[in-house]
């Protein structure tokens, strides 16, 4: 009788234990001893694995096919100063945090080329890939993981700025690693995990300063998730607390330069940008392959994935809905102060593509076999399939490469180049020097600034070398009206403009 009693106790205790996936098994067993197996027997991994070697392949591949466009040849220039100097620049000058600038200032050890420049953001948009797999995994299962990380293998906005040297794949690999602590961190309230936390979070703010949006938004949604506990248990309040103060103390060193730096920059209106509520259907239609059809049918099944989620966990739906909502708010009503543009938001992408994965739950009620799966990441890569074609087979960028040789060809001794606006002497001069073409350089921004360069012209010809970026610099139009009743406009080449005096 008591015997009896001891196993229908021990089989009650087997039912209600929760169900484990088979990668968490396979990790409790024993650790690095047992990749070998996961690889073996684990299709999710083996897939994983699968989308990972495709991602090295299409963010390496033709990595310097493109030549540097304005913002990588400030990075070029940025990167090629003192540490110390990269950290005063950002004092006066560049609205982004030093850290970029300090990894890329070390990779110009091992060269100053386009792909030495673009090593780290392709890397680590390589190892985002993962990340999103364990995102997924941590909120839902394998199958949304592995759907999660395909969609991002195979998206050319996330390619294109793994392939741009600049920051923001690195904004998405740190607040990717920073929101998976943050749901271990919420779901077991582990000390470590908060800790963490917080130190990434902080990270984030390093990479790029607008990622201080999700990151309040996480802080936020741990509050209102956890403000029921409040009372019963402090050590919930203590930990969010806690991870507060670590995030604050080691983003202290750049918060009044942010704050000066934000007023300095807001003094006007901006003038270039995606601005106001277009910002949102831009943003959803660059992540889904630049496709606006496309865009309505990945909002469609993002609904379809997130709205379940308050079934089985209503802080992971509050959080899908929270991240983003707010973002989007809160950058429309800020881009009437300030430049906005779709990759700010590149953070977006692990709630955006874990939330369409999430929509897999739908097919696995109809066909749970697990083939599906295969099939759904072979259709994933289709529909991105002829945007990616058109990617790798065309310039993406001002061909600065080219232009350069060209005008060094057509050039003669003495000639003026005029630079309109004088910034674009930072990709210009990455290729061509004018010491070596015997020409002289000048810069304006203005009619005034023009008329000036103009009255110095012996019998030498003056190229003037425009872009789109004069309508930024020079809202009024004047420069460009100036030109076209003073020059004779010889022609363009990928969205760089010549006229000759």
């Amino acid at each position: 009788m008591k015997r009896g009693k001891n196993k229908k106790s021990s089989k009650k205790k087997i039912i209600n234990e929760p169900i484990e996936s088979e990668v968490q098994k396979a990790e409790k067993k024993s650790g690095f001893c047992n990749i070998s197996r996961l690889l073996r027997d684990n299709l999710y991994v083996q897939l994983l694995l699968v989308l990972t070697v495709i991602a090295i392949f299409l963010r390496f591949y033709h990595l310097d096919f493109n030549s540097l466009w304005l913002d990588e040849a400030f990075t070029y220039n940025a990167s090629s100063a003192s540490m110390l100097d990269i950290w005063e620049l950002m004092k006066s000058g560049d609205f982004h945090p030093p850290l970029f600038h300090w990894i890329e200032h070390v990779m110009l050890m091992f060269g100053n080329t386009e792909f030495i420049l673009r090593f780290v953001p392709a890397l680590l948009g390589v190892a985002t890939v993962p990340l999103f797999y364990l995102f997924g995994r941590e909120v839902s299962d394998e199958r949304v993981g592995i759907l999660s990380a395909a969609l991002l293998t195979f998206s050319p906005f996330h390619i294109f700025y793994s392939q741009e040297a600049y920051s923001y794949s690195a904004v998405l690999f740190v607040f990717t690693l920073a929101i998976i602590f943050y749901v271990k961190a919420i779901r077991d309230n582990s000390r470590k995990d908060w800790i963490i936390f917080g130190i990434i979070s902080a990270l984030c703010f390093w990479v790029h300063f607008y990622t201080i949006i999700p990151v309040a938004v996480l802080f936020l949604h741990a509050v209102l998730t956890k403000i029921v506990n409040f009372k019963s248990d402090i050590h919930e309040l203590k930990r969010i607390v806690e991870s507060g103060l670590i995030f604050i103390i080691f983003i202290s060193p750049l918060i009044f330069i942010v704050i000066e730096r934000y007023f300095t920059l807001t003094a006007r209106p901006p003038t270039y940008g995606v601005l106001g509520p277009a910002l949102i259907l831009e943003s959803f239609t660059r992540f889904s392959s630049f496709n606006t059809f496309l865009a309505v049918v990945f909002l469609i099944l993002f609904v379809l994935g997130v709205v379940p989620l308050w079934r089985n966990s209503k802080s992971t739906f509050l959080l899908f809905l929270m991240l983003i909502t707010l973002p989007f708010l809160i950058s429309v009503l800020l881009s009437a102060r300030m430049t906005m543009n779709p990759r700010y938001l590149i953070y977006l992408l692990t709630v955006f593509y874990t939330g369409i994965a999430c929509s897999y739950t739908w097919i696995q009620h109809l066909n749970p076999r697990k083939w599906i799966i295969l099939g759904l990441i072979i259709a994933i890569m289709c529909v991105n399939l002829p945007s990616l074609l058109a990617y790798y087979q065309n310039l993406t960028k001002e061909d600065w490469r080219t232009y350069t040789h060209t005008i060094a060809e057509n050039t003669k001794n003495g000639d003026f180049i005029v630079l309109v606006p004088p910034y674009l002497n930072l990709p210009f001069n990455y290729y061509y020097k004018n010491s070596t073409d015997g020409t002289i350089q000048f810069g304006a921004t203005n009619s005034k600034e023009l008329e000036t360069i103009l009255q110095m012209k012996a019998n030498n010809s003056i190229y003037y070398i425009v872009t789109a970026d004069i309508t930024a610099a020079n809202p009024e139009g004047d420069a460009f009206k100036w030109l076209q009743e003073n020059a004779r406009f010889a022609g363009s080449y990928t969205n760089i403009y010549t006229f000759i005096s």
